[in-house]
């Protein structure tokens, strides 16, 4: 009984900690929202739609495998000053300091590379929800369910570049081939037209 009873436990403990273990490297790569707290980063306890950030507020965008319970986030430290400094308020309006990390190359979606991380100041009226700021400093595309999955065309649902017009010199020279083929054709039917006229000329002539 008491063997039984430690396999039983054994396997309540080993199944609760494969939900409380942090993700493994391979989980996939997802936009995280984040907003600054004091000179450091917190993952977002609601969804952009539903926030709204007041003026002097900083919000994070970071592309990345998760790290634990949450997200991995920005590089780059959530400095107001640095971003929003020089641009001036205006009544109605808020500033709000946006940085978009776009992560590392490792998890990228296959055959993309990571563009350079941009911080930006958006003016942005009062109530101006997070999905608002983001939009106003860069292009974001939502999933079905309405979350980001892709900034500026680089995400898991970014559109599939068109395919590239063949131009290798394989290409050039098949087209080159094809081409002369043409014209050997049409430089035989001429001259087999020039014999039979010449042919016709001298029956008609006997």
């Amino acid at each position: 009984m008491l063997k039984r009873s430690g396999v039983v436990s054994a396997l309540v403990v080993g199944a609760t900690l494969a939900f409380a273990a942090p993700a493994t490297a391979d989980a996939t790569a997802f936009w995280g929202y984040w907003q600054a707290s004091g000179s450091d980063w917190a993952f977002a306890k609601t969804g952009p739609a539903s926030a709204h950030p007041k003026e002097g507020a900083v919000e994070g965008w970071r592309f990345a495998r998760s790290s634990g319970d949450t997200g991995t986030p920005p590089r780059a430290e959530p400095a107001f000053a640095k971003i929003c400094g020089s641009t001036a308020a205006r009544a109605g309006d808020k500033r709000v300091a946006v940085v978009i990390d776009y992560g590392e190359p490792a998890d990228a979606p296959a055959g993309a590379t990571p563009p350079a991380a941009k911080t930006s100041c958006a003016v942005v009226p009062q109530s101006a929800t997070g999905s608002d700021v983001l939009a106003k400093v860069a292009t974001p595309k939502a999933d079905k369910s309405g979350l980001i999955c892709a900034i500026d065309a680089f995400g898991p649902c970014a559109p599939a570049a068109p395919a590239a017009t063949p131009s290798s010199p394989a290409a050039k020279k098949k087209d080159a081939g094809s081409t002369a083929l043409t014209v050997g054709i049409g430089v035989v039917l001429v001259l087999a037209a020039g014999g039979s006229m010449v042919a016709l000329r001298r029956r008609t002539g006997q």
